[in-house]
């Protein structure tokens, strides 16, 4: 395995062979007047830099799934059989560690759509979150963010509910530096999950949460209490209403 499949946070599974994948993105690529291929090493390499809104992001192709047991699934109806191969992507020296950008984070997820189109992608792998979509939910979910909608929280976050009924997220600080623990009490819980989808999308949109503030609900009254926990790469939510104090 190389550096840039060590550091990819994003795989695109597809039905083509490697060497057939790595055939096609080179044809694609050639026709193709928004992104610049640079391949690296020989010139039968499955291996690229791809240059797009001034980003370099690394290519990798590797022969089968990978290891994709045990990842979350959203919204998946690809056969594993049929994956064929993966093809990874990183961001390029000059932008390492940029998922904490919202602007290259944006640019990630426009070239994973557009090159997942190109080479038929089934699924698509959020590392970071230990997370597999399939592709159609992926691109439309990327789609709406990038024409200003909401962030595609539930392909880039996952979320875990402990015994003790309290939930966490796993994911976020990838993008942020912070992770969830929601303490919510009676809320039910597809009604609480909205509310953590919301704060998801405004962490990942605007940053980390800096200090302890105290937001707008989604009902009249309603309250959802941040607060970072310092050193910890933590913020502890809770929901309650003001109309019950």
């Amino acid at each position: 395995m190389n550096r840039s499949e060590d550091t990819a946070p994003l795989m695109l599974l597809t039905k083509f062979e490697d060497l057939e994948l790595a055939d096609i993105v080179r044809a694609s690529m050639a026709e193709n007047a928004e992104m610049s291929l640079t391949p690296v090493g020989p010139s039968n390499s499955k291996a690229f830099e791809i240059v797009y809104c001034g980003v370099t992001f690394n290519i990798s192709i590797t022969p089968g799934p990978g290891n994709i047991s045990g990842l979350k699934e959203i919204f998946c109806s690809f056969d594993p059989g049929q994956v064929q191969s993966g093809l990874s992507i990183a961001l390029g020296a000059h932008v390492a560690g940029g998922e904490r950008v919202p602007a290259i984070v944006r640019t990630l997820l426009d070239v994973a759509r557009k090159v997942g189109v190109l080479c038929g992608a089934v699924a698509t792998v959020w590392r970071p979150a230990n997370i597999v979509s399939g592709f159609e939910y992926f691109e439309e979910a990327a789609d709406g963010y990038l024409l200003d909608g909401p962030f595609p929280v539930l392909a880039m976050v996952n979320f875990k509910t402990r015994t003790d009924g309290v939930i966490t997220t796993s994911g976020l600080e990838t993008l942020s530096g912070q992770e969830l623990q929601i303490e919510c009490g009676i809320m039910d819980k597809a009604e609480l999950m909205r509310r953590i989808v919301r704060v998801a999308h405004d962490i990942a949109v605007n940053g980390p949460v800096l200090a302890k503030v105290s937001l707008d609900g989604l009902e009249p009254g309603e309250k959802l209490e941040l607060d970072p926990i310092s050193g910890a790469g933590l913020i502890k939510m809770k929901c309650y209403s003001v109309l019950d104090a």
